[in-house]
This record gives C-alpha cells, structure tokens and sequence, in this order.
C-alpha cells in the first residue's frame, strides 16, 4: 500500500485493518530526516491516539539507539534501533522477543528498498509513505536512485497502485 502520510490514518482505521503493531522508519517517514527541533504536536497526539487505542508504536530504525532515543524523547514508543533493514532478521528477533504476531502488524517506511522490502522479507504488511521532505541524506541517495526505476515498474505492473490518504479508500 502507498500512503501520502502515516499520521494521517486513524487509530480506527488501524484496529479495522486488523494492526496492533506499527513497525515505523523514523527519518522522513515520522520525522524529516534534517529536523533539528524535536517533534510536533501533530505527531504527539498521533502517537498518542494510538497508544490510547491499544496499538502499539516501534520505531524500527537504521541509525543508533542514542539518536532514535533523542529523537522520540518523551514519547510512549519502543525502540528498535540498528535494525539492519533491508534484511528482515532484527525485525523478526523484535517480534518474537515481544510476542507480536506478523500478522497483526505492519512495516512503514519512506524508502522501498530499506523500510517495505525489511517489512516483505520479515513477512508483514507493507505501507510506503511519501518522503516528509524532498531532500536526503547522503546515504539515502543511493537508494533512491534504484527506486525510481522500480517505482515506475510497479505503476506499470500494478497500475491501481496509488497515493491513498487513509487505509481505507
């Protein structure tokens, strides 16, 4: 599934699809990768609507523990800091460790070929969202670079595949 932007979608939307777990990137996906301040409100009350409703956030990121911790300060989330993506083994380890079952939860990301292929290989559901700010960091680049062809193979292949608002459309 293709998002323009997680934060959009309900708790309710979560629970009808059936989600108790949201696997989520961190840069450009809930936080602009460049952001120096902490998070806005927005984000706040998402997170905690979420929790709220029985659902449980992960921030499943690449970067080190300490700068995810920084980065969710205060917030009611789990870390899953080095998470290796794309390869699905931390991801798996996560959800054994806490009891999670595969299909209850989902993988969200900004990058294919980081966030939703970890999420297809560890064998969850998929949700790529539209980066939250057109810039990246060097090492971004390179995986952008390859996506761009993939994406345009997969509007070919799957031409019903498009940007959604919400879960439900």
């Amino acid at each position: 599934m293709m998002l323009e932007q997680i934060t959009w979608v309900t708790p309710q939307e979560f629970i009808q699809a059936g989600v108790k777990v949201i696997l989520s990137d961190l840069d450009n996906t809930l936080l602009p990768w460049n952001q120096k301040e902490q998070h806005n409100q927005n984000l706040v009350d998402w997170i905690q609507a979420l929790k709220a409703n029985g659902i449980t956030l992960v921030i499943a990121s690449n970067n080190s523990e300490e700068r995810v911790k920084k980065a969710v300060a205060d917030l009611p989330v789990q870390i899953l800091a080095r998470a290796l993506k794309p390869l699905p083994f931390g991801l798996h380890k996560y959800l054994r460790q806490h009891h999670y079952r595969r299909q209850e939860t989902v993988m969200v990301g900004d990058q294919l070929m980081t966030d939703v292929l970890a999420g297809n290989l560890a064998g969850v559901r998929t949700i790529l969202v539209q980066p939250l700010v057109q810039t990246d960091a060097k090492k971004t680049r390179i995986n952008r670079l390859i996506e761009r062809p993939i994406m345009k193979l997969n509007h070919f292949l799957y031409p019903h595949l498009r940007w959604r608002r919400n879960l439900i459309e």
